[in-house]
């Protein structure tokens, strides 16, 4: 039976086997499992699921030096595995799967597939692959469909569904939630499964959604609770704490214009605003667009969810160094298993605390420095590869806007 343990604001939920964090997956008794220090395995997969390959500490002739991984809001991110020496195309080539256990852990902490791959006859001294999780195949799965009158929820079963059959996820029901409100009507008409999902996240409210370190693509509330594993004490667990606090992105009135033209010619569905916000941090105006949208109470659902996120300052922050160890009173050890659950708590050196959702945990796994862990809390500072993400989301949103209005001027 899967156990849900919880997300948070930019995190998602985590399922893991009987016994979970605290108990061997088989014996579902609560014992402590057993880690390894600075233990980690690279496991290849063929496309029927059979082992190819096998990298990492303990295994003899070990050419794989160095590595990183990312677990981020949408599940499992970019990777990058560093060889000393290039392993043949049969043991590792493009769109393979790859799993890693860190620790000895019998259960995987990432789960991605090779992107790219150094090419035979190169000069360099050491050999990088890239590789992504399997959320990043959504990108490539284009949506032409109605719902109507259907629960969120229902609507991402049907879009994992098709992942399942074309893209390599694992269907799995349980990890999808329904969110207890119809949605009337929306038009995904070539839209990706990563855009659709990002509305329908919006439409549920406070939802999660991505794909984990099982292939599956999870759909669920978040979590505001502090994560357990995420308490974090400045000098003692961790080594840096930056916090930055933005007030440049609230906005608390906003217009939203759909995908419906109205008698007017008009896409205008609906205004939100803020009274609080406004009253404390001035009229902030945003115009909002949600092409696949065609009643107005989708859009005044979909345009509240994105005020809350934006009517307070954002507050964000860089944490590293993170110690993943620490004792049991038997002698042994345990370990921080970091993901995007819940919140992080943060306690200062002058015994404040702030908490923060988490956006991203970064892994750094190397033969010589042993395994590390980085984290992003709150929503990430401005970033370019992020900042063009937006504006090529917008100028989608525009495009499909202006194909729904043709479609309705020629009816």
């Amino acid at each position: 039976m899967n156990i849900r343990f919880g997300s948070g604001f930019f995190g998602r939920f985590i399922y893991a086997g009987s016994g979970g964090k605290s108990g061997k997956p088989s014996d579902g008794k609560g014992t402590v499992r057993k880690y390894y220090p600075n233990q980690f395995t690279v496991i290849a997969y063929a496309e029927n699921g059979t082992k190819t390959a096998f990298f990492g500490s303990g295994i003899e002739n070990n050419t794989l030096s160095k590595l990183s991984f990312e677990i981020s809001s949408t599940g499992c991110g970019s990777c990058e595995l560093v060889f000393k020496v290039l392993p043949k195309n049969s043991e590792l080539t493009y769109m393979q799967r790859i799993d890693i256990f860190l620790f000895g852990d019998e259960l995987p902490w990432y789960s991605g597939y090779i992107i790219t791959r150094p090419i035979e006859g190169t000069t360099e001294t050491e050999f990088k692959f890239v590789a992504h999780g399997y959320y990043n195949r959504l990108e490539t799965l284009v949506l032409f469909e109605t719902y109507q009158n259907m629960d969120p929820g229902d609507i991402v079963r049907d879009i994992a569904r098709k992942a399942e059959h074309t893209h390599g996820l694992v269907y799995n029901p349980i990890k999808i939630a329904n969110a207890g409100y119809t949605v009337t009507k929306l038009v995904f008409d070539g839209v990706t499964a990563k855009e659709a999902l990002a509305t329908l996240s919006d439409f549920a409210v406070d939802f999660v959604y991505g794909v984990d370190e099982y292939r599956s693509l999870y759909f669920q509330p978040r979590e505001k609770r502090i994560n357990e594993e995420a308490r974090l004490t400045v000098g003692k667990h961790l080594s840096k704490y930056i916090p930055s606090w933005n007030t440049e992105k609230i906005y608390n009135w906003a217009r939203i214009k759909g995908g419906n033209i109205d008698d007017d010619g008009e896409q205008w569905l609906c205004v939100v605003q803020d009274e609080e916000s406004i009253s404390k941090y001035g009229k902030r105006d945003k115009v909002l667009t949600l092409p696949s949208a065609y009643e107005v109470g989708d859009a005044r659902r979909w345009g509240e969810n994105q005020l809350a996120q934006y009517k307070e300052p954002v507050r964000s922050a860089k944490v590293s160094g993170v110690r993943l160890e620490y004792p049991l009173v038997d002698g042994t050890f345990n370990v921080r298993h970091l993901t995007t659950m819940g919140e992080a708590q943060i306690r200062t050196l002058d015994g404040k605390t702030y908490e923060y959702p988490i956006t991203k945990v970064k892994y750094t796994v190397s033969a010589k420095t042993g395994i590390s862990a980085d984290m992003t809390l709150g929503e990430p500072v401005f970033a370019l590869d992020t900042y063009l993400a937006s504006i090529e989301r917008n100028a989608k949103n525009i495009e499909q806007s202006q194909a729904s209005a043709i479609k309705q001027l020629k009816t």
